[in-house]
């Protein structure tokens, strides 16, 4: 364009040239000061089970008096696009692929930003030491639970009714249709299931290590004790569990899943069933 506006003197070549020019230089300024000064901390990692998505949360400041437009990046491709208010602070939630079970470490996040015309993009890398637990998938279809203390077998979950409800939770995979809380769902309130205390009838159950065919050999172990801990928590039984080199005693409750589920997630994989 320069050249034409010069062979053919075209003053309004010239005008559109160093305008179009004027804009690249403009908006590399821009790009530049979109992601200057923005803020990012970590907040939590998530759980999740063997072969669905693990969430983490990060915070997103902008300290600025003008809006951003910044995307965040996951190592593995997983992109979230936030818009930054000035002088405001975002919550990102930012999911990775979790397709095997124990730590999974956030890894590296990209921000970057090609505001305002796509021409240039800006970026920055940053490493966060942030990791979630990725429980053992549990077996399907679900075993029966071990015969409990009173000798009752767990194939059924009508007793548990005798339980005292305890409150709500959040909805998991895997969860019986007449746990779940329909009042809450029908208000909008979102997906939970009844938690119940009590022994509902039947005694504590063991879930021991020992116990378990060796055919099933380490992962397979795991998930069938995996699967029984969430079916002893619907069925609103205490529960043990005894697995080579860790012990829980019997409880319930939300931790006391959670303690669970996370001493498999952590079995060593390398250790022989």
């Amino acid at each position: 364009m320069l050249v034409a506006s010069m062979n053919y003197a075209l003053a309004l070549g010239f005008a559109l040239t160093f305008l179009a020019a004027g804009l690249a230089a403009s908006a590399l300024l821009h790009t530049y000061r979109s992601l200057a000064g923005i803020a990012i901390s970590p907040l939590a990692g998530g759980e999740a089970f063997a072969g669905a998505e693990l969430g983490f949360s990060l915070s997103l400041a902008n300290p600025g008096s003008t809006s951003r437009v910044v995307v965040v990046t996951t190592a593995a491709g997983r992109s979230v696009r936030v818009d930054l208010a000035a002088g405001t602070t975002q919550i990102v939630q930012l999911t990775v692929p979790a397709s095997r079970r124990g730590r999974l470490a956030l890894g590296r996040v990209t921000l970057w930003s090609d505001f305002p015309l796509g021409l240039w993009r800006a970026w920055a890398y940053v490493h966060f030491p942030l990791a979630g637990i990725v429980f053992p998938s549990p077996e399907a279809p679900l075993p029966p639970l071990p015969p409990g203390h009173e000798g009752a077998d767990a194939r059924r979950s009508a007793r548990a009714a005798e339980a005292e409800l305890a409150g709500l939770r959040d909805y998991q995979r895997g969860d019986a249709l007449n746990r779940i809380a329909w009042r809450a769902v029908a208000r909008g309130a979102g997906w939970y299931s009844k938690q119940f205390e009590g022994a509902g009838g039947r005694g504590p159950v063991d879930l021991e290590w020992t116990a378990l065919p060796a055919a099933l050999g380490t992962e397979g172990r795991l998930s069938r004790l995996g699967a029984w801990v969430l079916a002893a928590e619907r069925e609103g039984r205490a529960f043990a569990l005894v697995v080579p080199g860790f012990s829980l005693p019997p409880g319930q409750g939300a931790a006391h899943r959670r303690a669970a589920l996370t001493a498999l997630a952590l079995f060593p994989a390398e250790r022989a069933p």
